[in-house]
C-alpha cells in the first residue's frame, strides 16, 4: 500500500494515473474507498490521488485532539510527498470543508476546487441543531457496524440499489471510532463563510438532488458566495453523490476540468 510519513503519522493514499494532479477528500463517515469509482474513470486523463485522512482506513490514529490546521498541514505534505506544486482540489462532505480551509492557508497550491455534498462549516448550522449532530456522532461512533447500519440510508437516495447500499455500508462500517470522535471535534466549529468571496480560482460545487444532510438551500448558498462558482445536481444520488451515480458524478467533473485547459 501507497503511504507517506507526514507529520510523525502514516498516511495511507491510492493513487493511479497521469496527468495533472486532482487531489480527492472523504469524508467523516468514510475512507479513500469512498472515491474508487473516481479512481478508476478519471485516471486515464489526471494523476488521482484519494488519502486515508489521519485517524481513517489504512492511516495512523491520532492519539490526541488536532486542528483543522493540522489536516491542512498534512495535505501540504501529501502534495510535497507526491511531487506536485499545486492541485485541482476537490472533496465530499468534511472533505469539501477541508478543501475550502486548505485553500485559505494555501492558495497558491490549488489549481481549482470540486466541492461536492458540502456547506461552509458548521458553524453556519443553527446552534441546537449543531449540537444535535455533535451528540449523535459523539455517541454512535463507538460501535461502527451499527452505526453504518443506521446511518448509511441516510446518506444515500430514498431507493438505492442493493449493490450501493451494501457498498456504502462496507466503508462506513471501517470507520475508526477514535478517529471518528476526534475528526468530529476539529470540525465542531468551522466557519469557512469568510474565504468563499476571495476564492479566485475556478470552482465546481456538486450536490445529490436526494442529499439529505446537505440542503439545497445550503449547497446555493456556498455557489452564490463564490465568484464564478459552477453549480451541477447529481441525479439520482443522496450524499454521497460520487459513489450512488458515479457516472454523472465523474461526467461533471471531467467538464469542469477539462474547460481549464
Amino acid at each position: 500500500m501507497p503511504s507517506a510519513t507526514i507529520n510523525d503519522f502514516r498516511i495511507h493514499y491510492e493513487r493511479g494515473g497521469q496527468g495533472p494532479l486532482l487531489v480527492l477528500l472523504h469524508g467523516i463517515s468514510s475512507s479513500a474507498r469512498v472515491w474508487q469509482h473516481q479512481l478508476q474513470a478519471l485516471a486515464s486523463d489526471y494523476d488521482v490521488v484519494a488519502w486515508d485522512m489521519r485517524g481513517y482506513g489504512s492511516s495512523s490514529d491520532p492519539l490526541q485532539e488536532y486542528t483543522i490546521e493540522d489536516l491542512c498541514s498534512d495535505l501540504a505534505g501529501m502534495l510535497d510527498h507526491v511531487g506536485f506544486e499545486k492541485a485541482h482540489l476537490g472533496g465530499i462532505s468534511m472533505g469539501g470543508l477541508l478543501a475550502l480551509d486548505f485553500y485559505r492557508r494555501h492558495p497558491q497550491r490549488v489549481h481549482s476546487l470540486i466541492l461536492a455534498d458540502t456547506n461552509a462549516g458548521q458553524a453556519t448550522v443553527e446552534e441546537s441543531e449543531r449540537q444535535r449532530r455533535q451528540e449523535q456522532r459523539l455517541a454512535v461512533a463507538s460501535e461502527p457496524g451499527g452505526f453504518a447500519r443506521q446511518r448509511t440510508p441516510s446518506m444515500l437516495s430514498p431507493e438505492p440499489s442493493e449493490e450501493v447500499l451494501a457498498e456504502a455500508e462496507a466503508i462506513m462500517a471501517e470507520i475508526h471510532p477514535d478517529g471518528y470522535r476526534l475528526a468530529a471535534k476539529a470540525l465542531a466549529d468551522a466557519d469557512e463563510r469568510d474565504v468563499l468571496p476571495s476564492v479566485s480560482v475556478p470552482t465546481l460545487v456538486v450536490w445529490g438532488e436526494f442529499d439529505a444532510v446537505i440542503s439545497r438551500e445550503e449547497v446555493d448558498e456556498l455557489a452564490a458566495s463564490i465568484p464564478g462558482a459552477q453549480l451541477e445536481i447529481i441525479p439520482g444520488a443522496g450524499h454521497l453523490s460520487n459513489l450512488e451515480n458515479p457516472e454523472a458524478f465523474n461526467a461533471a467533473l471531467r467538464r469542469f476540468l477539462s474547460a481549464l485547459g
